[in-house]
């Protein structure tokens, strides 16, 4: 019995490879590790330096979705919520999808994350003070003080780190009167 097997150009398989680095990923462990995440940011202030403590959200998106898309490898560092916020407006590997006021972005913000695609949802005001959460695999959860459904995630609060948490609805990470400048985004795959 004679064994045939097909010959593929260089170029191909160099292609092949290139289009499945980049494709979506999503670390098997997230939950355990985030949680674990959690638990080191709720002791940083005591362990680690201010700086450090702020870059928890953006090392969250590497955690979840393996993507050092927050991670400046010149100072080997992630960055702040302020840095993130700044980085998404003009990043041709993010795209914003909308308000958190909007129902149906909240619907493909959590479809996208289920889809091992990455969501972050941001705030900034005037001062350059900001938030970030990380969108989460999971369900969409009524949220009262919302009066929408929210989709699942997780928050790292530099100022007050007990407030932090994983696995709740995003409404847990930004009060409604915020919420009419709450963008989310999503990775381009």
């Amino acid at each position: 019995m004679r064994v045939f097997m097909k010959w593929y150009p260089p170029t191909f398989v160099i292609l092949l490879f290139s289009l499945s680095s980049y494709s979506q990923s999503l670390n098997r462990n997230w939950s355990s590790e985030l949680d674990s995440s959690l638990e080191k940011f709720k002791n940083c202030q005591d362990e680690e330096s201010e700086i450090s403590c702020q870059q928890f959200p953006g090392r969250s998106l590497d955690t979840v979705y393996d993507l050092d898309d927050f991670y400046k490898k010149t100072e080997k560092r992630y960055l702040s919520s302020y840095e993130i916020s700044e980085l998404l407006k003009d990043n041709s590997r993010w795209s914003r999808l909308g308000h958190a006021y909007e129902p149906d972005i909240l619907k493909q913000a959590q479809d996208n994350a289920n889809a091992k695609k990455a969501v972050v949802a941001v705030y900034m005001n005037e001062a350059g003070e900001g938030h970030m959460a990380l969108i989460l695999p999971g369900e969409l959860q009524p949220s009262g003080s919302w009066g929408l459904n929210v989709p699942n995630s997780a928050s790292f609060f530099s100022k007050d780190p007990s407030k932090s948490y994983v696995n709740k609805g995003l409404s847990y990470a930004f009060s409604k009167k915020l919420i009419k400048d709450v963008l989310l985004y999503t990775r381009k795959y």
